[in-house]
């Protein structure tokens, strides 16, 4: 664990108690009386151990009372339980309403503090009235349906639908203004869900000038810049990414990579952007990308994903594997691990073999319709034959080896 990992896990850890005792404060009668949060005795592991939490602690001595209803029910119904505890969970309604060392209390009920450590959250606690209430609420939770419930590649059509029904019309500048600050940061957080979607140039706009507006109302916190950079370097606009990281030191980022073009690509052809190899220049360079090769896998892969990680050291101690891999393979990340640049040069020292690269847009990988990793696509002549979704406890490797075999590169 890196030291700045430890020395902010020691910070929440010395600050979460008091700070606890402050959020679940109330004013009576000019003094503050301190309710006792009710912390389960061992993390809740299951749906039945939160309903009994729930039903049997009092509001105001749960970590889950500072937020909102509506972002405690969206938080609450994200939770996803394995037969070993939490096994998932979105962290967007917290990283909005809480700083860190609130997060870090909060997610103690469930065993899973670690998270709120680099949690891009806010730096200050919300003011008594955040609770105001919104118009906009309800037309968010359309929007994070739409994008739960469709299938495959109808993911952005149903964004795109809901979008244009609920937000787009508030997106001008007399509407905008007129919003409470709740709603004005619905629209942004909307704005910023339909561009990580859809990649659109249009969303891009919205979320600009929606960022502007939190501006002019000094509503701009981590969780706001932090999102606001990352599309930005999505945008490949990594000029803007880097003067917005001047102005938001919050924003706890490296600085982005200088992104680079040395040839000349059409608009729509695949690309990769590439870490160049032997140099600790941060710099992305753009190639253009063959998916039309005779015979090649394509491997839809994470840095933030354990499996493909696992997925890589296991065919890496498999020889013949390995070396069809690194003649026959491209590893590639999502367009959004733009924004990885440092983790995508660990993944490429640790498996040279297996070099990583960052797809420039969805262009690059027509054939995936929602990103899961790892994913193995095995190509003859930019045409789909085989495909091995996931990297089970046991490995995958038989089925790697039979979609080898379907493009001849292994008898």
């Amino acid at each position: 664990m890196p030291y700045t990992t430890i020395g902010r896990l020691l910070f929440l850890l010395a600050l979460a108690p008091p700070l606890a005792a402050w959020a679940a404060s109330a004013p009576d009668d000019g003094v503050t009386r301190n309710a006792t949060l009710a912390m389960p005795a061992k993390p809740i592991t299951s749906r039945a151990e939160l309903d009994a939490y729930l039903r049997d602690t009092p509001p105001a001595n749960s970590p889950l009372s500072w937020l909102t209803p509506g972002a405690r029910r969206r938080f609450l119904d994200s939770l996803v339980y394995g037969e070993h505890g939490l096994g998932g969970m979105n962290l967007g309604d917290l990283r909005y309403a809480l700083t860190r060392e609130q997060a870090y209390t909060l997610l103690r009920l469930f065993g899973a503090q670690d998270y709120a450590v680099d949690l891009d959250a806010l730096t200050t606690p919300r003011p008594a009235t955040h609770d105001d209430a919104s118009t906009l609420e309800a037309a968010y939770d359309r929007l994070l349906a739409a994008a739960e419930h469709a299938e495959g590649g109808a993911q952005g059509q149903a964004i795109s639908r809901s979008y244009a029904a609920d937000f787009a019309p508030a997106q001008t500048d007399a509407r905008r203004h007129a919003l409470g600050d709740r709603d004005a940061e619905f629209l942004f957080r909307a704005a910023t869900l339909a561009f990580n979607t859809t990649s659109q140039q249009v969303y891009l706009t919205d979320l600009r000038r929606d960022f502007a507006e939190l501006e002019r109302r000094h509503r701009v916190d981590r969780p706001h810049a932090s999102d606001f950079h990352d599309a930005l370097l999505v945008a490949h606009r990594d000029d803007e990414a880097r003067a917005l990281l001047a102005a938001y030191p919050v924003v706890e980022r490296s600085p982005p990579p200088l992104m680079r073009s040395f040839s000349r690509i059409r608009n729509g052809q695949p690309s990769l952007w590439v870490v160049t190899p032997g140099t600790r220049k941060r710099e992305l360079v753009r190639f253009r990308f063959n998916i039309r090769a005779p015979a090649q896998v394509i491997v839809l892969a994470s840095t933030g994903c354990h499996f493909s990680a696992k997925a890589a050291r296991d065919i890496e101690t498999d020889p013949l594997l390995r070396d069809l891999f690194r003649e026959y393979g491209q590893w590639v990340a999502p367009p959004s691990e733009v924004t990885a640049f440092d983790a995508v040069r660990e993944w490429n020292e640790a498996h040279p073999a297996l070099r990583l690269g960052i797809a420039y847009d969805n262009a690059a990988l027509p054939m995936v319709e929602r990103v899961e990793t790892p994913v193995f696509y095995f190509l003859d002549h930019g045409t789909v034959v085989d495909t091995v979704v996931g990297w089970p406890p046991g490995g995958n490797l038989d089925a790697i080896r039979r979609g080898l075999r379907k493009i001849d590169l292994l008898r």
